[in-house]
């Protein structure tokens, strides 16, 4: 009798990422509830406690689905065999276990109240041991490679560096050179999160591309183009942070430098995908899921691309900036990122490289779809209430000199409605979970 072969690296971290998105969405529509539908006290114990839970396991999924496309494509891509199944089992032990500590920190009010990366300090030692664990996997099976590395190995690798230098820099403030200067410690936060961001973006947008060439044909992350974007991906990555303090005493060419970069990496993603994605039609849908499911996910992707866009380029602008920082046009770039642009190349990614790996009944892809339609379609309703709200409050704390609390009021039938499309976004994700666990535990080892 043959002992049953090892659990494949990226089934654990699929699963974790799951586990992870689980958790956010059922925090944020928590959170949604008591902002929209309560009284006014509950929407400051749904930020203070909530929010957090809810950031947190959002990154985690991103992360965590991005380093299991990792490992389901790395040593597939570059023709060589994993470096340490070992080392695998130990970076997803030590992220579960500072999951737990940050979960528990928050449920206990034991958090450091910054506004990201604000877990406690036992929970930062574990993800940064097990990201050490992924530093040296990662390269040691990459270095195996004799052949040019394609752009999307390139942009993993640059993620994987620059997580851990931006993690570094993120917990400086620990540092009282750092927490005892206000203007400094918060020019260090926002600019580690930017990095931070950009390190995910570099994960994200690189599973992306291999999942291009995979669907849209070989050499696409051999060329000039993906290359140019790859640089123009990285500069963004180290100066574009900048857009995010602009309310804090700095140079105006520094303001200059980073919305100029602002204005570029959105267009050339843009771009990328619509020359390499195949055009839509008949014969599409006569394939395979394996064929189709991925194809519809990257086709969300591309719209929200352009979607978001629009938005980014608009509160890049200092002017508009200045009022619209800190009001729902924010979290609704966010949510638009997370979900129409992350979350869209995750679930294809991992969907493609399940359904390579099992089978998919009628029934059950029918039920796959019915949950990335209400996911998009809920999500656009609630990006455009929250850009509409964004915008009244903006315009009227600065014309109408509307205080905090009669901006409030004003917004209320809009959150209202906020908190229902949020409803229907979380029942649209809840069905893409259910069908992702459910081939995840019929995928082959």
């Amino acid at each position: 009798m043959t002992p049953p072969s090892p659990r494949h690296p990226a089934t654990r971290f699929f699963w974790a990422a799951g586990g992870s998105l689980l958790l956010a969405i059922l925090a944020g529509a928590w959170a949604i509830q008591m902002l929209a539908w309560s009284s006014p006290g509950d929407s400051i114990e749904a930020f203070i406690q909530l929010r957090p839970i809810h950031v947190t396991f959002a990154v985690a999924w991103i992360f965590l689905a991005a380093i299991g496309g990792i490992w389901a494509y790395l040593p597939k891509a570059l023709n060589v065999s994993l470096y340490s199944r070992r080392l695998t089992q130990m970076q997803g032990w030590l992220f579960f276990i500072a999951g737990v500590l940050a979960l528990a920190g928050y449920l206990t009010g034991n958090f450091s109240g910054r506004e990201y990366l604000n877990f406690t300090w036992p929970a930062s030692l574990f993800i940064a041991a097990g990201w050490g664990c992924f530093f040296v996997n990662f390269f040691s099976t990459a270095r195996k490679s004799t052949k040019p590395w394609p752009v999307y190995v390139w942009m993993w690798a640059t993620g994987v560096v620059m997580f851990t230098w931006t993690f570094i820099e993120a917990h400086l403030w620990m540092l009282p050179w750092f927490e005892e200067a206000p203007v400094r410690d918060l020019s260090v936060q926002w600019k580690s999160y930017g990095g931070l961001t950009g390190s995910w973006n570099m994960l994200v947008y690189g599973l992306l591309i291999c999942l291009l060439e995979q669907i849209g044909g070989e050499g696409a992350s051999r060329s000039r183009k993906a290359f140019f974007f790859y640089w123009l991906g990285l500069t963004n990555l180290m100066f574009g942070y900048a857009h995010h303090t602009y309310h804090l005493p700095q140079a105006e060419w520094i303001r200059w430098m980073s919305f100029g970069i602002s204005m570029t990496e959105w267009v050339v993603l843009l771009s990328l995908i619509q020359d390499w994605a195949q055009p839509w039609n008949r014969e599409i849908w006569k394939k395979s899921p394996a064929h189709r499911v991925p194809r519809a996910f990257l086709a969300a992707t591309s719209a929200w691309v352009g979607i978001n866009l629009v938005l980014a380029l608009l509160i890049s602008i200092p002017t508009l900036n200045w009022f619209t920082h800190g009001t729902t046009i924010t979290l609704a770039h966010a949510m638009g990122s997370t979900i129409g642009i992350n979350s869209m190349v995750l679930f294809g990614g991992g969907f493609a490289w399940m359904l390579s790996r099992s089978t998919l009944s009628r029934g059950q892809e029918k039920y796959l779809w019915s949950g990335f339609a209400m996911t998009n379609l809920f999500l656009l309703g609630f990006f455009l209430i929250l850009v509409l709200a964004g915008g009244m409050k903006g315009l009227g704390m600065v014309q109408s000199d509307w205080s905090f609390s009669e901006a409030q009021d004003h917004l209320a039938p809009m959150l209202y409605w906020a908190g229902w499309m949020a409803m229907g976004l979380f029942l649209g994700v809840l069905i893409l979970l259910f069908s992702w666990f459910s081939i995840l535990s019929r995928a082959k080892s």
